[in-house]
């Protein structure tokens, strides 16, 4: 099980690195980009609804849904002072003035900060996910799956925020490959992080741990969507039928996990609520 986590942490490394590339070696439209954020956001919304809150609430209890307002909140007002969460786009792009207005005011030394806590907390929430999946049996289940699939879909964007802010400052290339490939290990460092605090609180607080974890990601995951999504609705009225479509394909994709989730759980038995030994 241990393997498996760190090639699921692997992955998610290797497609954050491609992300960084992708400045790089080809211009990508405001357009592309757009349908392709709002897939991966809808697979984020996805995440929370159907995976994460659900399982915060089965471990703990409702009142885990507090955490989730304060991981949104958090991420927010991270947000609010780093103005990191923007994905650019190349220069031709005719649809994109909005977004190079306010791309150029971005320093990308902020930009690495801000994402890289909320990275850290992606890692989090995957090994807080797959800690509720042990906790009701040996293996990985559906909202591992779930989780890791909105994680690598979302890491791409993130590091091409990050490359394509350094190049326009001029920072040199060698440079801007070292910052990338650091912030591609912010996932598997959360989740280290995450296993730490799991072990040294040991069995009893590690329940609590996994519940809130899960709560707080699910808030920062509800705040990363929104923010990709809401300051779209009013430039690309346009695209408005190809985003929609790409927006419920993402969450369409995790409804279908939960699904095979509620199946799997039938197959497993009941479970005491607490991790394996």
């Amino acid at each position: 099980m241990t393997w498996l986590m760190v090639g699921l942490g692997l992955a998610i490394v290797v497609v954050s690195l491609l992300g960084g590339v992708l400045p790089l070696a080809t211009v990508l439209t405001h357009t592309r980009l757009q349908v392709y954020l709002s897939l991966a956001a809808g697979t984020m919304l996805g995440a929370s609804f159907f995976h994460m809150l659900p399982e915060a609430v089965e471990l703990g209890s409702p009142d885990v849904l507090r955490t989730a307002a304060i991981g949104l909140l958090t991420l927010f007002f991270l947000e609010r002072f780093f103005s990191f969460h923007h994905h650019e786009t190349g220069e031709n792009d005719p649809h994109e003035g909005h977004n190079l207005a306010h791309g150029q005011s971005l320093n990308w030394g902020a930009a690495a900060v801000g994402l890289a806590v909320h990275t850290l907390i992606s890692g989090v929430a995957l090994a807080s996910a797959a800690s509720a999946d042990l906790a009701r049996g040996p293996t990985l289940g559906a909202g591992t799956i779930g989780v890791f699939l909105a994680t690598l879909l979302h890491k791409p964007a993130d590091a091409l925020t990050i490359v394509s802010l350094m190049l326009r400052a001029g920072v040199s290339r060698p440079i801007t490959h070292l910052v990338n490939f650091a912030f591609s290990l912010m996932v598997p460092v959360g989740m280290l992080l995450f296993w730490v605090g799991s072990h040294w609180l040991g069995e009893g607080g590690s329940v609590s741990l996994t519940a809130h974890a899960l709560a707080f990601s699910a808030g920062t995951f509800l705040c990363i969507a929104l923010s990709d999504l809401l300051p779209e609705l009013q430039f690309h009225t346009h695209d408005r039928i190809k985003l929609s479509v790409a927006l419920l394909a993402g969450f369409v994709l995790m409804g279908s996990t939960a699904a095979w989730e509620d199946t799997s759980h039938a197959h497993r038995g009941d479970s005491n609520g607490k991790p394996n030994q």
